[in-house]
This record gives C-alpha cells, sequence and structure tokens, in this order.
C-alpha cells in the first residue's frame, strides 16, 4: 500500500518501535510475573511487586531477580 499521507508516513516510521515495546515488555515483565506467582508471599507484598515490575519494567525485574523474595533457602 502506497504511502498517500503524512500520517500513514508517520504510522509506518513507529510501527517497528510499537514491536520492540511488545518484545521488551515480553521479555523483561513476563518471566518475572511467572516466578512471583511460585514464591511464598502474603497477597501485600505479592500485589508491590507485581506493580513494581509492571511499572518499571527493567528496576522491578532487576530487582526482584536480585533480591529473591519468599524464596526459601535450603
Amino acid at each position: 500500500m502506497p504511502v498517500t499521507s503524512p500520517w500513514m508516513a508517520m504510522a509506518y516510521a513507529w510501527m517497528p518501535m510499537g514491536i520492540l515495546y511488545v518484545l521488551f515488555y515480553l521479555v523483561f515483565v513476563v518471566p518475572p510475573l511467572f516466578l512471583l506467582r511460585q514464591r511464598l508471599l502474603d497477597e501485600t507484598p505479592r500485589a508491590i511487586w507485581a506493580l513494581a515490575i509492571i511499572s518499571a519494567p527493567i528496576i522491578g525485574a532487576v530487582a526482584f531477580v536480585i533480591l529473591q523474595p519468599g524464596r526459601r533457602d535450603g
């Protein structure tokens, strides 16, 4: 389909950014959320971690993986 307007050109230009954002979100948000489901945490800390992971994907996910809340040692 040929580009017939500046709006269509802008949409085509931003489309790869949208695809990259979705891939980024899938890589940094979904795995930590699945790990969160397996951890033994009360509801309030679990909800706070979920909000942190969703609202700040890199910082929240990295903090969750490093701190490993609710994990049993041994």
